[in-house]
């Protein structure tokens, strides 16, 4: 995972939108709930704290098809960091994104809740001025070096929690 302030910070983002942050219509979830039926959800994030956080995919699925699930989970992650994302996917997660943060900072409570993120991360102080022109920067190219720089495939941890059966 990285920190708010790493210069890949605003690709990942998008990009975890994308792959399997953004519920049913994300890439991870197509592949793993609706073409394949292993799991009711299949979603992924990036922890952002203050030092480094941690890039985690979580799956619930039966026993019986754990493996497979996790098979299918990694080689859509290892696809997803090895090609560039196409066009219309990279255009529809910066739309959702950008139509998303107006409902974000919308109220008085939201807004007080980005400061305080903007003051105890120690984030510029455009940030939510910024935002939205950032998003709109990134390109698939930038998404895939992004992922190949700080997704290690050969590094990843997996937890399988439930009946040993």
């Amino acid at each position: 995972g990285i920190n708010r302030s790493h210069p890949d910070y605003y690709p990942l983002y998008l990009g975890n939108h994308i792959f399997g942050g953004s519920g049913l219509t994300s890439i991870l979830s197509d592949e793993i709930r609706e073409k394949k039926g292993l799991a009711y959800s299949a979603y992924s994030y990036f922890s952002k704290m203050q030092s480094n956080g941690i890039f985690m995919m979580r799956l619930q699925t039966k026993n019986n098809q754990a493996i497979e699930a996790k098979n299918i989970a990694i080689q859509t992650l290892k696809n997803f960091r090895n090609n560039a994302i196409d066009t219309q996917k990279l255009q529809d997660g910066k739309d959702n994104i950008i139509g998303g943060f107006a409902l974000e900072t919308a109220s008085n409570a939201n807004i007080l809740t980005y400061l305080s993120i903007i003051g105890f991360y120690e984030l510029p102080l455009d940030y939510l001025s910024s935002f939205t022109d950032k998003i709109k920067d990134i390109s698939a190219t930038d998404i895939q070096k992004s992922y190949e720089r700080l997704i290690d495939m050969d590094k990843l941890i997996v937890l399988t929690v439930g009946a040993k059966k």
